[in-house]
């Protein structure tokens, strides 16, 4: 009876130890799996270079799988969605105020702060240690980073170097100036002001890029949040018109602007039919095809106003970056951000993309050389349109856009513009 027992007891470990092992080989081998709902569409050149990394990634990291999903720019909708049922995908990404207004804000993401001292892979440097100067810590919350941004974007005028050196003038510091150099290219017969009018959020650069060179930043989204609509009274906001109304009495922008559909504005400008545009630095990529070869693209910051509070070296800062929803694996997330930002990964962004990196090392495309420059030297920084369109998106759309289109189209005067500002603000908010 003993041997038997003895054998069985022996039979039963064998089976154990095999089961153990069994299971040591199982779980080896298990595959761990990221989620990543991106803003690109399939086919864009910021696809083609994560779709790059992504591959690479999986290449040296058999047993992870990067399940990429191509969503668009609505992306973020989903996202928050997802979030709010416990369905949001590990990684995502869209611009920094996007990300703020629909998770961070409403605490619906992870913190990445492990992620700061961890090695980039190749390189040997702390992965805080890549960046531009205060650049990352740009969108954290009590201590904790949850946005990592990979592009940089700006906004300001951008200009034909040898046109301007043609016509005699400068870029303008001052408003004053910026006056007069319109007059001085339209008395020569050039449209001074390229705008496509149809694009209502690119109308919007001027009262936006006023308010924040006289009232600084946050003026916008503090009168768009009073409820009592009472804010839009303070003299700084109808001063900021009156300077929107001056360009149009002045009719600097070119014939048509009203009804002109976008790129029909932008491309004119490229040919020289113009001579400077509003608008972010994504216009050099847009227009290259359009602009002949000694066309040189220079770009200066919006000009100072006398009296304000903003100064031309406070810059635009619109970023572009991943986050991860809350409930992400963030350990994998972590692993395959540092991996991402690379050197060698992120010039696909210079080269690539036709965009400014994160990166302190990499320079920019030469078309975007002054807006780097813009961002890299500026004392401080706000979001593009002040945060406005991600943290009041349908007053943005249903109050601000359609008041903002007829004050630059000459439709309604200073005082009327902020007098309906006022009154549909407080209208909005009562309905609400």
């Amino acid at each position: 009876m003993g041997k038997r027992i003895s054998s069985m007891i022996s039979i039963l470990l064998v089976a154990v130890l095999l089961l153990a092992a069994c299971s040591s080989k199982s779980s080896s081998s298990e595959k761990t799996t990221i989620k990543y709902w991106s803003m690109w569409n399939k086919g864009e050149p910021q696809q083609v270079v994560i779709q790059k990394i992504i591959d690479e990634y999986e290449d040296e990291n058999p047993n992870v799988k990067v399940d990429v999903q191509w969503m668009g720019r609505e992306v973020m909708s989903k996202v928050r969605n997802g979030a709010l049922s416990g369905d949001a995908p590990d990684l995502t990404e869209q611009s920094g105020a996007e990300v703020e207004g629909a998770l961070i804000n409403n605490k619906l993401v992870e913190p990445l702060n492990d992620l700061l001292s961890m090695k980039i892979p190749n390189e040997e440097t702390e992965f805080q240690e890549v960046f531009i100067d205060n650049i990352l810590p740009f969108y954290q919350k009590e201590g904790n980073t949850y946005f990592i941004p990979y592009e940089i974007i700006s906004s300001g005028f951008h200009y034909d170097e040898n046109l301007f050196k043609k016509f005699g003038v400068e870029p303008p510091a001052t408003w004053e100036a910026f006056v007069e150099i319109n007059k001085k290219f339209k008395s020569e017969g050039l449209a001074p002001l390229a705008q496509d009018g149809n694009i209502d959020f690119y109308n919007a650069y001027y009262y936006y890029w006023l308010v924040e060179r006289l009232m600084g930043p946050g003026a916008l989204v503090k009168a768009a949040g009073d409820k009592t609509g009472e804010t839009w009274s303070q003299p700084e906001y109808l001063e900021a018109a009156k300077k929107v109304q001056e360009l149009a009495d002045n009719e600097f922008f070119a014939d048509g602007y009203k009804g002109s559909q976008y790129p029909a504005a932008q491309t004119a400008w490229a040919s020289g039919k113009s001579a400077m545009v509003l608008v972010g630095s994504w216009l050099s990529s847009e227009t290259a095809e359009y602009s002949s070869e000694d066309f040189k693209y220079k770009a200066f910051p919006f000009p100072e106003v006398e009296g304000g509070k903003g100064g031309k070296d406070q810059a635009e800062l619109y970023l572009i970056g991943w986050v991860a929803p809350k409930g992400a694996d963030k350990k994998a997330v972590q692993d395959f951000l540092a991996f991402a930002m690379q050197k060698k990964y992120q010039e696909g962004i210079v080269k690539d993309t036709k965009n400014i990196s994160s990166r302190n090392d990499l320079e920019a495309p030469e078309a975007l050389a002054d807006f780097r420059d813009i961002v890299v030297n500026a004392s401080s920084y706000h979001k593009e349109y002040d945060g406005l369109q991600a943290e009041y998106p349908d007053w943005w759309k249903t109050v601000f856009l359609p008041l903002d289109d007829k004050l630059i189209f000459g439709e309604i005067k200073a005082e009327e513009f902020v007098q309906e500002l006022q009154k549909q603000t407080k209208d909005y908010w009562s309905k609400k």
